[in-house]
């Protein structure tokens, strides 16, 4: 595993060149996208796409989604699309939206789980356009982590997860992610829309822009469309909870095995109670938040820490994505004090 790293734009073309050779070979390349870094092979190379599963463990029942460089690529993987769905293009593409149609008969089943639809997405991530571009296919691509681990925003993540993997020959590595969190995902193959996952653009912001009914997925059945369904996912390795008060249960709690991830203003408080606790502040303002809510979770792993306590957000726009993300990498257990 070869790392590429990329401090700037100049030669781009050849800088990425090998990794793209190693695409079109039936290879897998680490590649960075403006929500977290993901583990990319030919779409339509099925030999390819397989390994992927193998290589995260990831179960063939959640499907991948495909990235693009260009629109003119979206025509390879669905015949049809309607004017709503090209307005979601219009107004976030390129961007962290990922759309799901219904897919073109040349797309490999195994991309889609077998679903006759076919997640897609057009990064806005400059790096990743043109690596796209240089490979000459669409790309499946989920996130370049073990599955149900938490996402890889970060060289050292990557390395972490997959130190001795023989399928993947490059990593082509730029800095920490501009969003940090996977994208928004929307089932487009039928009006109203609905979110799959919620995720960097908010709904909210959707709705605002298009002025569409989008509604939500009240149950989440066996049959997945789209990544981040499963109820256990991005989680850390060691036992985790939602704590709701953090305050509150450190004034009470005799307990110091334990790392906690909050706000810098949650810290300040905690700190003056117990000046030696261990805690990893992942922001103040939501985006910050999101942008380092995988970093910090990474870090609070490593702790020499039995247990990971993780201060909620209000669940609004934006923060309904990151609950989202914590709700699931603690199983939805919750420590209310």
């Amino acid at each position: 595993m070869k790392i590429i790293k990329i401090n700037s734009l100049k030669n781009l073309e050849k800088k990425l060149l090998p990794a793209s050779q190693a695409i079109k070979k039936g290879h897998l390349v680490v590649f960075p996208t403006e929500t977290v870094y993901g583990l990319a092979a030919d779409c339509f190379n099925s030999q390819a796409v397989n390994k992927i599963f193998l290589a995260k463990k990831r179960p063939y029942s959640d499907p991948l989604i495909v990235h693009i460089s260009n629109i003119s690529q979206l025509r390879q993987l669905t015949s049809n699309i309607p004017k709503k769905v090209k307005k979601l293009i219009d107004i976030f593409w390129p961007g962290p939206l990922t759309i799901v149609v219904k897919k073109n008969p040349k797309v490999p089943e195994i991309v889609t789980a077998g679903l006759n639809t076919v997640a897609v997405r057009f990064p806005e991530d400059k790096v990743a356009r043109k690596f796209i571009e240089l490979c000459n296919t669409p790309l499946a691509a989920p996130s370049a982590n073990l599955f149900s681990h938490v996402s890889a925003t970060d060289l050292q993540h990557i390395i972490e997860d997959f130190k001795n993997e023989k399928y993947i020959k490059y990593v082509i590595y730029t800095k920490r992610p501009k969003y940090g969190i996977e994208s928004t995902i929307i089932d487009c193959t039928k009006y109203p829309f609905k979110i799959l996952r919620h995720g960097a653009i908010p709904k909210e912001e959707i709705i605002e822009k298009t002025g569409f009914k989008i509604i939500e997925i009240k149950k989440v059945t066996s049959i997945k469309k789209s990544p981040g369904q499963f109820k256990k996912h991005y989680s850390p390795k060691k036992p985790s909870y939602i704590i709701k008060n953090p305050v509150s249960f450190v004034k009470k709690t005799k307990d110091t095995d334990f790392v906690i991830v909050c706000s810098n203003q949650t810290k300040s408080k905690l700190l003056k109670i117990k000046p030696k606790l261990v805690i990893i502040p992942y922001g103040n303002n939501i985006k910050n938040i999101a942008r380092n809510l995988y970093f910090c979770l990474r870090l609070a792993d490593k702790m020499p820490k039995k247990k990971i306590y993780i201060e909620p957000v209000e669940m609004t726009k934006l923060g309904k994505s990151i609950m989202d993300r914590i709700i699931k990498a603690t199983e939805n257990k919750w420590i209310d004090i």
